[in-house]
């Protein structure tokens, strides 16, 4: 594994024993668990959001686009999400009462 980080510093190197199919793969499922975690987390604050009486639309959308195009500045952004929400509104808390039926 040593010698694959260390190649491109070698002058004359050889080539790397990874074939571009098997490159290419992993580059898709790289992405596709990406696009997961983004849209996963989105739906999170959407749904925490609409909660707390915020934006839900602007606040998803932030924290989504920032987590795809600049993953640490999204990490960023849900951190300020989660100190910056308010409280849960008392008609849509997770408490309600045992006769409404509802869960």
């Amino acid at each position: 594994m040593l010698q694959l980080a260390l190649l491109p510093l070698q002058s004359g190197g050889e080539e790397l024993p990874v074939d571009s199919t098997t490159m290419l793969a992993a580059m898709v499922i790289g992405f596709v668990i990406a696009v997961a975690i983004t849209v996963g987390v989105a739906y999170w604050v959407y749904k925490d959001a609409a909660k707390r009486e915020n934006n839900e639309l602007a606040w998803a959308v932030g924290v989504g686009a920032l987590l795809f195009v600049v993953f640490p500045i999204g990490i960023l952004a849900v951190i300020a999400y989660v100190l910056l929400r308010g409280d849960e509104t008392a008609a849509e808390s997770m408490g309600g009462d045992a006769t409404s039926g509802e869960w």
